[in-house]
């Protein structure tokens, strides 16, 4: 199974407080890109471009490698890594639940799996 760096997702704020939530992947080193919207107030499930249906390995599969996945928020030029509350923000399997999106939500998002 070949590790990709990390996918970059970024939630971009619009002034009627909707989202466009762009999450680029990689397979092979190449970048494919999704566009999510959502209001403000509303779920959000991001899956991590890494396992989308396509792409050649599995959430599964990677846990059974012992590769774990790993949530970072870029802020400016350095990435911090996400510490999930489990209140408006949690981790489950593959993917981030934004339980109500909100503009504070702003920024990229990277998946890594290390």
């Amino acid at each position: 199974m070949s590790q990709c760096p990390h996918t970059n997702t970024s939630v971009i704020a619009h002034k009627l407080q909707s989202f466009v939530l762009i999450v680029d992947g990689c397979i092979d080193w190449s970048v494919d890109l999704k566009t999510y919207r959502v209001l403000a107030g509303e779920p959000l499930r991001v899956k991590c471009a890494l396992f989308y249906s396509y792409i050649r390995t599995n959430y599964s599969e990677a846990q059974n490698a012992k590769l774990r996945l790993i949530w970072y928020r870029n802020k400016g030029d350095s990435e911090e890594p996400i510490i999930f509350s489990g209140h408006r923000l949690s981790k489950e399997g593959d993917s981030i639940w934004f339980r109500s999106a909100e503009m504070e939500d702003n920024g990229f998002y990277t998946c890594v799996l290390r």
